[in-house]
């Protein structure tokens, strides 16, 4: 997840679609995704150590 807010890849993406000096736009869309990303990761492991604990190994 992190991959998808580092400055690198935002200034490679903004260069790629003609959007040069706008990666702080790119960013708050970028992080809004990371964040949904994160709670839905969190909800999976929470499940994983209850509810579905046949996952695990």
């Amino acid at each position: 997840m992190g991959k998808m807010i580092s400055p690198q890849n935002l200034t490679i993406a903004a260069t790629a679609v003609g959007l040069v000096g706008r990666e702080s736009e790119i960013f708050r869309k970028v992080v809004l995704w990371s964040l949904g990303m994160l709670v839905v990761l969190c909800v999976l492991v929470g499940l994983q150590s209850t509810v579905l604990s046949g996952m695990l190994p």
